[in-house]
């Protein structure tokens, strides 16, 4: 049995962690943002929260899985589910780092696409200074009570050193 719930901000690689813990795992990996949003071409909206919780409760109940997003605020079930708790958290430079980085990949890649625009970035910048500003504090708050299942990554070789860690003891 393996679950596991990766957070941090916006940019800090997330996804790209989860999809190969997932992936070396062999198990199912749900992102928060299919659970929190509801895709529409015109754009997109919040997902009722009755809704988006018993989906997520759904999850929970699974015996294996990879949990991952930004949002903390709503997944308390999933948090106290998980049998490790991933959090990434890197120094707010290398989070503004990485999120032109991306902007630059989407531009390149994508050009002005939903998340190529300027508008997008400045909607990412914003979010991690709110990360930065207050919600961060409010996160580590939280699981404060669930330190003994807590692993805090603050750069590329501590999540190599996550991976190995925790595949080590599956």
């Amino acid at each position: 049995m393996m679950r596991l719930f990766v957070t941090g901000p916006t940019g800090s690689g997330k996804s790209t962690l989860a999809t190969k813990l997932a992936q070396r795992a062999a198990i199912p990996l749900f992102p928060l943002d299919e659970i929190h949003w509801v895709r529409h071409l015109s754009g997109d909206r919040r997902r009722d929260p009755v809704e988006r919780l018993s989906m997520l409760g759904e999850i929970v109940q699974l015996d294996t899985w990879v949990i991952e997003g930004v949002q903390f605020k709503w997944t308390d079930i999933a948090m106290e589910r998980a049998d490790c708790i991933i959090v990434l958290d890197p120094p707010r430079w290398r989070n503004i780092a990485r999120i032109l980085r991306r902007f630059v990949n989407r531009r390149c890649v994508y050009g002005a696409g939903r998340r190529g625009t300027v508008k997008a970035l400045l909607e990412e910048m914003r979010w991690s200074a709110d990360y930065y500003g207050h919600e961060r504090g409010m996160l580590f708050e939280k699981i404060g009570q669930s330190s003994d299942k807590l692993i805090v990554v603050h750069d590329d070789k501590g999540e190599r050193a996550l991976t190995e860690a925790v595949f080590a003891t599956a």
